[in-house]
């Protein structure tokens, strides 16, 4: 019987069983949804590592990561004889700082005395509550799904529908904003060329021809193709492992995502939705972060 209060996460964290591959992939995930930025792990394989287990960046800096993750707590000094140890290889690797990964709890005095090692250094512990806070969060529950096998029950499910809301409440206040900053740009555009025809009414009109910029309605258009193409090809993803008994949904909310589908199919036509290669996969979500940037989004998102 699953745990509640995202004690299930906790307990599956703590007792990992899984070995240090999986344990690497998922820190470099966790990671990367938590902000850090070019995560390029060593030999998750296997194989010399030169004490890291990964290469990322921090705003901007160069630091490496180190995961621990043995099966069950560990005494305070087996986990600091640890993370001694992989100190070493902020300076061996040139970085600025250290994230140490581990499922191990952790008090408060005790992650103050890790971090405290070495004063020059920039340190951050993702340590058990932690990584069970995230992992637990609607952005991560497919994180959590793939490396804990845990699934979303129905509060879960409601959360995270609603957290998308949010965002789609949050990408329509940044184009109001667009909008009008676009509309002021055009009128400051506007008496600025009628300005320069004046100084020089003899001269050519192709001198001073400028490609116009893509109208706002143009880019939430694309946006959106985008988006239902995404979308689509990920729920086609869902439904196999529904209909292959790995993973369970709450009927209405699956009712709701089978409606959803039907209107892309009848709204692109199935033969136009896929499936994709890699190269069309990547291009497709290229073009959403990009766009979505010029919205306002952080670069890299892709949530649909």
């Amino acid at each position: 019987m699953r745990r509640n209060d995202g004690r299930e996460t906790w307990h599956r964290l703590l007792e990992w069983d899984k070995g240090q591959t999986p344990a690497e992939r998922l820190a470099a995930v966790v990671l990367l949804s938590d902000g850090f930025r070019n995560v390029d792990p060593s030999h998750p394989l296997g194989g010399r590592d030169g004490l890291k287990d990964m290469i990322l960046t921090n705003n901007g800096t160069k630091w490496i990561g180190a995961v621990y993750f043995p099966r069950g707590q560990q005494s305070f000094s087996d986990i600091k004889s640890k993370f001694e140890h992989d100190l070493e290889g902020v300076k061996r690797n040139k970085a600025n700082g250290i994230v140490f990964v581990t499922n191990q709890e952790l008090r408060l005095s005790e992650r103050k005395e890790l971090t405290e090692i070495d004063d020059d250094m920039d340190v951050q512990i993702y340590h058990l509550e932690r990584l069970t806070t995230l992992l637990n969060s609607p952005e991560n529950y497919g994180i959590r799904m793939e490396f804990l096998e845990l699934e979303m029950n129905k509060e879960e499910q409601l959360a995270f529908f609603a957290n998308q809301n949010q965002k789609i409440s949050n990408i329509e206040a940044a184009l109001e904003k667009l909008t009008i900053g676009l509309e002021e740009y055009k009128l400051s555009k506007s008496l600025s060329d009628v300005k320069l025809m004046e100084e020089f009414p003899e001269s050519d009109d192709e001198e001073f021809y400028e490609d116009e910029p893509r109208s706002i309605d143009e880019i939430v258009d694309a946006v959106g193709v985008f988006l239902d193409k995404i979308w689509f090809d990920r729920h086609l993803s869902l439904r196999y492992r529904i209909e292959t008994g790995m993973e369970t949904v709450d009927p209405e909310i699956w009712k709701g995502a089978l409606n959803s589908a039907q209107k892309v199919i009848d709204k692109y036509g199935e033969e136009n939705l896929g499936p994709y290669s890699d190269f069309e996969w990547g291009m497709l979500n290229g073009k959403l972060s990009a766009l979505r940037w010029v919205l306002g989004d952080d670069w890299d998102m892709l949530d649909t």
